[in-house]
């Protein structure tokens, strides 16, 4: 009985001092004030959709927005109340980033398939309870639809429908850190089942092993008989010189492969710098780039002013005049006979956004490679940071694209030439039909 409560006491100090942690970095009331009005102002003259601002009417969320930054009672909520304030803008690459976050998640991930979502991974220490592939059904006895619908869309900032399910579901199983969220699952063998697990992965250090173990490069490349598989994986910039290093070793093979297939899915961006040295092989002109156009906001006080009585300038009395930002095109100095001129296949589609769908939009307007699978995030923007008190920090998008014909990359994600949509059933199998589907494609095209 004394171990027992001995755990228990032990249970509690570590969690009485993550609270204390959290409530060092919790703002005065003046500065958590200041962290609204700074978004609000920052929103107001820098936001790149100023029509959603005028839609949303900002500063009328901004005022009923005033109490509940006033009122709330530790960091948690601080953090959550400004995310809820950021999602009302749909926008993927406007949100709250908090470095150390103050909710934490059990060591649990999760893949779906619209609205079917399985355990991914788990804690070795859990597996024999939550086997691998089991579908999660409830969430503390809410079914896991309605869960995600009525506890977590109200704080995650999306701008296509699609991508505000998936990113909902990847952030469903947060919450207080040490707390215990009841899930019910299914089994693979159909047996339904209810566990208690705790969010206390981070706050361990992400120490606790996870059951698959196997890691995934940021790029991946092998051969599938005579078809060449590179799989890029990130656009973070910490892994240029690997990507670079590990493409150009695989080029002797690559230029005898008889067609290419470059994979993206899960591909959540960084810098576009990564994909440069592989678009130089792959793009058989000395210039090229995308074709739209890049928008910012375009501010002039004068103009403002006289845009209440003179209509040419009302786009800037109104706060919604645009500028048109320039990017000068990627010059290829490479040989063309280094280059890879075989068919190429583009697999987009699930988590596939910022910088990689940069790299999706330059395959898909040059008309260089065929984009198979499902629709991408629809984060195809600039996105700009700055800090706010407690250690949080805002991003806010303050440059967007607009496709040749018009239309907004952000509002659709960037659409695939041959949709290809995931089968959670041939995952439960361990097959991959959207791979599958490249390879019949390209093989189509080797033949041609």
């Amino acid at each position: 009985m004394n171990i027992k409560k001995n755990i228990l006491a032990f249970i509690f100090i570590i969690c009485l001092c993550n609270f204390l942690v959290a409530q060092e970095n919790m703002p005065s009331r003046e500065e958590r004030l200041y962290a609204l009005s700074l978004i609000w102002k920052e929103m107001l003259y820098n936001f790149a959709y100023p029509e959603e601002l005028h839609e949303v009417d900002i500063d009328s969320l901004y005022k009923a927005y005033i109490p509940k930054v006033e009122q709330v009672k530790d960091f948690y909520e601080y953090y959550r109340i400004l995310s809820a304030f950021m999602t009302h803008f749909d926008d993927a690459h406007t949100r709250i980033i908090a470095p150390n976050r103050p909710d934490d998640m059990p060591p649990l991930t999760t893949i779906n398939f619209g609205e079917k979502i399985f355990v991914k991974n788990v804690a070795k220490s859990l597996v024999n309870k939550i086997p691998l592939k089991s579908e999660i059904v409830k969430i503390d006895n809410i079914p896991v639809v309605k869960y995600i619908m009525d506890s977590v869309f109200p704080y995650i900032t999306a701008s296509t429908p699609h991508w505000k399910f998936d990113k909902s579901v990847s952030e469903m199983l947060y919450g207080t850190p040490y707390s215990t969220v009841k899930i019910t699952i299914k089994t693979p063998k159909g047996k339904e089942i209810e566990v208690g697990i705790v969010r206390n992965y981070n706050s361990e250090g992400a120490k606790e092993p996870m059951a698959d173990s196997n890691y995934i490069p940021p790029i991946n490349i092998k051969m599938i008989n005579d078809i060449a598989y590179i799989q890029l994986t990130s656009c973070m910039r910490q892994y240029l010189d690997t990507i670079n290093s590990v493409f150009n070793e695989w080029l002797p093979q690559l230029r005898r492969c008889k067609g290419l297939i470059i994979d993206i899915r899960g591909n959540r961006g960084g810098t576009t710098q990564v994909w440069d040295n592989i678009a130089y092989y792959l793009i058989p002109d000395t210039l090229f780039q995308t074709q739209g156009k890049y928008l910012s906001r375009n501010h002039n006080a004068t103009y403002k002013n006289w845009g209440e009585n003179y209509p040419q300038f009302k786009d800037f009395y109104e706060g919604i005049s645009m500028e048109e930002i320039y990017h000068p095109p990627y010059k290829n100095e490479l040989p063309d006979s280094l280059k890879l001129h075989q068919p190429l296949v583009v697999i987009s589609g699930y988590f596939v956004a910022s910088a990689s769908e940069f790299f999706l939009t330059l395959m898909k307007e040059t008309k260089r490679a065929t984009i198979i699978g499902e629709p991408s995030v629809g984060a195809m923007s600039e996105p700009m940071f700055f800090p706010l008190p407690g250690g949080l920090e805002a991003m806010i998008c303050i440059k967007k694209y607009i496709n040749p014909d018009g239309t907004q990359p952000c509002e659709t994600g960037i659409l695939p030439d041959i949709e290809v949509k995931r089968d959670y059933k041939d995952y439960l199998k361990g097959k991959d039909n959207v791979l599958e589907q490249a390879l019949k494609e390209l093989r189509k095209q080797i033949r041609k």
